[in-house]
Protein backbone atom coordinates (compact mmCIF):
# COMPACT_ATOMS: atom_id res chain seq x y z
CA UNK A 1 0.00 0.00 0.00
CA UNK A 2 1.12 3.56 -0.63
CA UNK A 3 2.34 5.69 1.71
CA UNK A 4 0.30 8.38 4.00
CA UNK A 5 2.69 12.02 4.31
CA UNK A 6 2.99 12.72 7.87
CA UNK A 7 2.22 16.32 7.17
CA UNK A 8 0.29 19.04 9.20
CA UNK A 9 -3.50 17.78 7.94
CA UNK A 10 -2.58 14.68 9.55
CA UNK A 11 -1.35 16.15 12.62
CA UNK A 12 -4.32 17.59 13.73
CA UNK A 13 -6.45 14.58 12.69
CA UNK A 14 -9.01 13.63 15.24
CA UNK A 15 -7.88 10.89 17.55
CA UNK A 16 -4.61 12.46 17.65
CA UNK A 17 -5.81 15.53 18.72
CA UNK A 18 -7.55 13.47 21.59
CA UNK A 19 -4.69 11.68 22.58
CA UNK A 20 -2.34 14.98 22.90
CA UNK A 21 -5.08 17.20 24.52
CA UNK A 22 -4.78 16.84 28.40
CA UNK A 23 -6.92 19.49 29.41
CA UNK A 24 -9.43 17.94 31.14
CA UNK A 25 -12.39 19.91 29.67
CA UNK A 26 -10.64 20.73 26.64
CA UNK A 27 -13.25 21.53 24.33
CA UNK A 28 -10.88 20.72 21.07
CA UNK A 29 -10.96 17.05 23.02
CA UNK A 30 -14.93 17.17 23.38
CA UNK A 31 -15.60 18.39 20.04
CA UNK A 32 -13.14 15.38 18.25
CA UNK A 33 -13.74 13.00 20.48
CA UNK A 34 -17.78 13.31 19.93
CA UNK A 35 -17.35 12.98 16.09
CA UNK A 36 -15.35 9.78 16.37
CA UNK A 37 -17.89 8.45 19.33
CA UNK A 38 -20.92 9.87 17.09
CA UNK A 39 -19.30 7.75 13.65
CA UNK A 40 -18.59 3.93 15.44
CA UNK A 41 -20.81 3.89 18.31
CA UNK A 42 -22.70 1.18 16.54
CA UNK A 43 -19.86 -1.60 16.45
CA UNK A 44 -19.99 -1.49 20.27
CA UNK A 45 -23.48 -1.64 20.72
CA UNK A 46 -23.28 -4.71 18.54
CA UNK A 47 -20.41 -5.59 20.18
CA UNK A 48 -22.65 -5.96 23.65
CA UNK A 49 -25.47 -7.20 22.38
CA UNK A 50 -22.82 -10.47 20.71
CA UNK A 51 -21.93 -10.67 24.54
CA UNK A 52 -25.75 -11.15 25.91
CA UNK A 53 -26.78 -7.91 27.05
CA UNK A 54 -29.98 -6.60 26.22
CA UNK A 55 -30.89 -3.68 23.93
CA UNK A 56 -31.48 -1.46 26.73
CA UNK A 57 -28.49 -2.55 28.74
CA UNK A 58 -25.98 -2.50 25.52
CA UNK A 59 -26.97 1.15 24.61
CA UNK A 60 -27.27 2.57 27.82
CA UNK A 61 -23.69 1.43 28.56
CA UNK A 62 -22.59 2.73 25.56
CA UNK A 63 -23.92 6.15 26.18
CA UNK A 64 -22.81 6.58 29.60
CA UNK A 65 -19.57 4.74 28.58
CA UNK A 66 -18.89 7.84 26.56
CA UNK A 67 -19.92 10.28 29.18
CA UNK A 68 -16.99 8.35 30.87
CA UNK A 69 -14.62 9.45 28.33
CA UNK A 70 -15.39 12.91 28.42
CA UNK A 71 -15.84 13.70 32.22
CA UNK A 72 -13.19 11.09 33.64
CA UNK A 73 -9.78 10.05 33.49
CA UNK A 74 -9.83 6.80 31.01
CA UNK A 75 -7.81 8.96 28.16
CA UNK A 76 -4.73 9.01 30.61
CA UNK A 77 -3.76 6.33 30.40
CA UNK A 78 -3.66 6.27 26.60
CA UNK A 79 -0.50 6.71 25.03
CA UNK A 80 1.18 6.96 21.23
CA UNK A 81 1.89 3.44 21.21
CA UNK A 82 -1.28 2.42 21.88
CA UNK A 83 -3.13 4.45 19.86
CA UNK A 84 -5.09 3.37 17.73
CA UNK A 85 -8.94 4.38 19.13
CA UNK A 86 -10.49 1.04 17.69
CA UNK A 87 -8.04 -0.56 20.09
CA UNK A 88 -8.86 1.45 22.75
CA UNK A 89 -12.44 1.74 22.61
CA UNK A 90 -12.18 -2.34 22.38
CA UNK A 91 -10.14 -2.92 25.65
CA UNK A 92 -12.03 0.53 27.83
CA UNK A 93 -15.48 -0.92 26.94
CA UNK A 94 -14.71 -4.06 28.29
CA UNK A 95 -13.05 -3.08 31.64
CA UNK A 96 -16.01 -0.60 31.94
CA UNK A 97 -18.95 -2.98 31.35
CA UNK A 98 -16.87 -5.75 33.91
CA UNK A 99 -16.91 -2.68 36.60
CA UNK A 100 -20.65 -1.23 36.17
CA UNK A 101 -21.54 -5.02 36.91
CA UNK A 102 -19.70 -5.56 40.09
CA UNK A 103 -20.76 -2.42 40.93
CA UNK A 104 -24.17 -3.39 39.77
CA UNK A 105 -24.65 -0.19 38.55
CA UNK A 106 -26.58 -1.19 35.15
CA UNK A 107 -29.04 1.97 35.63
CA UNK A 108 -28.38 4.88 33.32
CA UNK A 109 -25.54 7.27 34.68
CA UNK A 110 -25.56 11.08 34.44
CA UNK A 111 -29.01 11.49 34.62
CA UNK A 112 -30.83 12.59 31.62
CA UNK A 113 -27.43 14.00 30.03
CA UNK A 114 -26.66 12.03 26.53
CA UNK A 115 -23.40 12.67 24.92
CA UNK A 116 -25.13 11.90 21.79
CA UNK A 117 -28.82 10.53 20.88
CA UNK A 118 -28.65 6.58 20.52
CA UNK A 119 -32.20 5.20 19.06
CA UNK A 120 -32.94 1.73 20.57
CA UNK A 121 -35.28 0.36 18.57
CA UNK A 122 -33.36 1.53 15.58
CA UNK A 123 -30.37 0.16 16.55
CA UNK A 124 -31.40 -3.04 17.56
CA UNK A 125 -32.87 -3.63 13.94
CA UNK A 126 -29.88 -3.08 12.53
CA UNK A 127 -28.34 -5.97 15.40
CA UNK A 128 -31.05 -7.89 14.03
CA UNK A 129 -29.50 -8.12 10.70
CA UNK A 130 -26.18 -9.26 11.97
CA UNK A 131 -24.85 -12.45 10.82
CA UNK A 132 -25.26 -15.44 13.98
CA UNK A 133 -23.31 -18.10 12.62
CA UNK A 134 -20.68 -18.46 15.24
CA UNK A 135 -19.44 -14.85 14.95
CA UNK A 136 -17.37 -13.84 17.96
CA UNK A 137 -18.05 -10.15 19.79
CA UNK A 138 -14.48 -8.85 18.64
CA UNK A 139 -15.14 -9.90 14.94
CA UNK A 140 -18.50 -8.64 14.50
CA UNK A 141 -17.25 -5.12 16.36
CA UNK A 142 -14.10 -4.98 13.91
CA UNK A 143 -16.26 -6.15 10.92
CA UNK A 144 -19.11 -3.00 11.97
CA UNK A 145 -16.16 -0.89 12.80
CA UNK A 146 -14.90 -1.29 8.62
CA UNK A 147 -18.11 -0.73 7.67
CA UNK A 148 -18.53 2.76 9.58
CA UNK A 149 -15.55 3.55 7.91
CA UNK A 150 -16.98 2.69 4.09
CA UNK A 151 -20.01 4.35 5.02
CA UNK A 152 -18.29 7.59 6.03
CA UNK A 153 -16.26 7.77 3.01
CA UNK A 154 -19.02 7.16 0.57
CA UNK A 155 -21.11 10.32 2.51
CA UNK A 156 -17.99 12.52 2.04
CA UNK A 157 -17.07 11.30 -1.39
CA UNK A 158 -21.13 12.35 -2.41
CA UNK A 159 -21.13 15.86 -0.56
CA UNK A 160 -17.64 16.52 -2.01
CA UNK A 161 -19.29 15.48 -5.65
CA UNK A 162 -22.17 17.78 -4.85
CA UNK A 163 -20.75 20.47 -3.92
CA UNK A 164 -18.75 20.20 -7.64
CA UNK A 165 -21.99 19.71 -9.19
CA UNK A 166 -21.21 16.05 -9.96
CA UNK A 167 -23.95 14.48 -7.93
CA UNK A 168 -25.74 12.89 -10.95
CA UNK A 169 -22.76 11.65 -12.29
CA UNK A 170 -21.38 10.41 -8.94
CA UNK A 171 -24.76 8.19 -8.37
CA UNK A 172 -24.70 6.96 -11.88
CA UNK A 173 -20.87 5.48 -11.22
CA UNK A 174 -21.50 4.54 -7.29
CA UNK A 175 -21.81 0.90 -8.44
CA UNK A 176 -18.51 0.84 -9.62
CA UNK A 177 -16.98 2.12 -5.76
CA UNK A 178 -18.18 -1.55 -4.39
CA UNK A 179 -16.35 -3.32 -7.28
CA UNK A 180 -19.13 -3.83 -9.50
CA UNK A 181 -17.68 -3.79 -13.27
CA UNK A 182 -19.03 -1.82 -15.73
CA UNK A 183 -18.79 -3.00 -19.58
CA UNK A 184 -18.66 -0.57 -22.50
CA UNK A 185 -21.98 -0.58 -23.38
CA UNK A 186 -22.68 0.65 -20.06
CA UNK A 187 -20.13 3.49 -20.02
CA UNK A 188 -21.60 4.69 -23.56
CA UNK A 189 -25.28 5.25 -21.91
CA UNK A 190 -23.85 7.18 -19.11
CA UNK A 191 -21.83 8.95 -21.40
CA UNK A 192 -25.17 9.72 -23.52
CA UNK A 193 -26.99 10.66 -20.01
CA UNK A 194 -24.57 13.35 -19.37
CA UNK A 195 -22.70 14.69 -22.59
CA UNK A 196 -19.59 12.61 -22.33
CA UNK A 197 -17.87 10.64 -24.39
CA UNK A 198 -17.38 6.36 -22.88
CA UNK A 199 -14.07 6.60 -22.44
CA UNK A 200 -14.38 10.20 -20.62
CA UNK A 201 -16.92 8.10 -18.27
CA UNK A 202 -14.64 4.87 -17.35
CA UNK A 203 -12.07 7.91 -16.81
CA UNK A 204 -14.72 9.63 -14.23
CA UNK A 205 -14.79 6.37 -12.69
CA UNK A 206 -11.02 5.68 -12.22
CA UNK A 207 -10.98 8.88 -10.47
CA UNK A 208 -13.88 8.38 -8.54
CA UNK A 209 -12.39 4.89 -7.13
CA UNK A 210 -9.11 6.77 -6.33
CA UNK A 211 -10.66 9.45 -4.51
CA UNK A 212 -12.85 6.59 -2.53
CA UNK A 213 -9.79 5.23 -1.44
CA UNK A 214 -8.05 7.98 -0.54
CA UNK A 215 -11.25 9.04 1.67
CA UNK A 216 -11.16 6.05 3.25
CA UNK A 217 -7.35 6.12 4.41
CA UNK A 218 -8.41 9.77 5.37
CA UNK A 219 -10.64 8.43 7.92
CA UNK A 220 -8.67 5.84 9.02
CA UNK A 221 -6.08 8.53 9.65
CA UNK A 222 -8.34 10.35 12.02
CA UNK A 223 -8.12 6.90 14.64
CA UNK A 224 -5.05 6.43 15.18
CA UNK A 225 -1.90 8.84 16.33
CA UNK A 226 1.15 7.64 13.96
CA UNK A 227 0.80 8.00 10.44
CA UNK A 228 3.02 4.61 10.40
CA UNK A 229 -0.07 2.52 11.97
CA UNK A 230 -2.46 3.72 8.93
CA UNK A 231 -1.73 1.08 6.60
CA UNK A 232 -1.60 -1.48 9.34
CA UNK A 233 -5.29 -0.20 10.51
CA UNK A 234 -6.22 -0.66 6.65
CA UNK A 235 -5.14 -4.28 6.46
CA UNK A 236 -6.98 -5.27 9.45
CA UNK A 237 -10.30 -3.68 8.60
CA UNK A 238 -10.04 -5.12 5.24
CA UNK A 239 -9.67 -8.35 6.53
CA UNK A 240 -12.65 -7.90 8.52
CA UNK A 241 -14.97 -6.54 5.69
CA UNK A 242 -13.41 -10.51 4.30
CA UNK A 243 -15.09 -12.08 7.13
Amino acid sequence: MKEIRVNDEFKTTHWSLVVSSREKDSTIRRDSLGELCEAYWYPLFAYLRRKGHSPEQAADYVQSFFLELIDKEFLETVSPEKGHFRWFLMSAIKRYVAKQIERQAAQKRGGERQFFSLNVEDAEQRYRLEPDDGWSAEKLFDRRWALAVLEQALERLQADQEKKGKLELYLALQPTLSGIPMNGEQYTEIGERFGMLAGAVKVAALRLRQKYRDTIREIVAQTVVKSDDVSDELDELLSALQG
